[in-house]
């Protein structure tokens, strides 16, 4: 039986860094269920969605809507939503701030492969804990 590819919202406003994110994962595992350039695009994405993603990776810093904000909206449509920061900004507040909104982790950029995978197998193991 084939195994069913996980499927990955991108949430990034740079070009460049979500074509990275979708090389990466293009692999057996993952598939892109599509990319969104900013939380207000991010949050109507994952709501058409069908069936809904199993993973976003979202960008904090993006234009009409940021990531933290994007993050409370998906978490209150879908609290069983699963989120992974990707950001450049590290610091504390930055990341107590993106836990409080919801986020599952936080991936630093910049980042490896083997980075990515091991935060997203984490987070799919405890998905299928649930």
């Amino acid at each position: 039986m084939e195994k069913q590819k996980k499927s990955v919202l991108i949430v990034e406003d740079a070009p460049y860094m979500s074509e990275m994110i979708k090389e990466m994962l293009d692999t057996e595992e993952y598939e892109i269920a599509g990319v969104a350039v900013n939380g207000t695009e991010a949050v109507r994405r994952y709501k058409e969605l069908e069936p809904k993603p199993d993973i976003v990776t979202m960008d904090l810093v993006m234009e009409e809507m940021d990531g933290i904000q994007a993050t409370k909206e998906i978490k209150t449509y879908d609290p069983n939503a699963f989120i992974v920061i990707v950001s450049a900004l590290g610091t504390a507040e930055h990341k107590k701030a993106a836990r409080e909104s919801g986020a599952d982790e936080y991936l630093w950029k910049p980042f490896t492969v083997k980075n990515l995978s091991e935060i997203l197998g984490k987070l799919l193991a405890k998905k299928e804990q649930k």
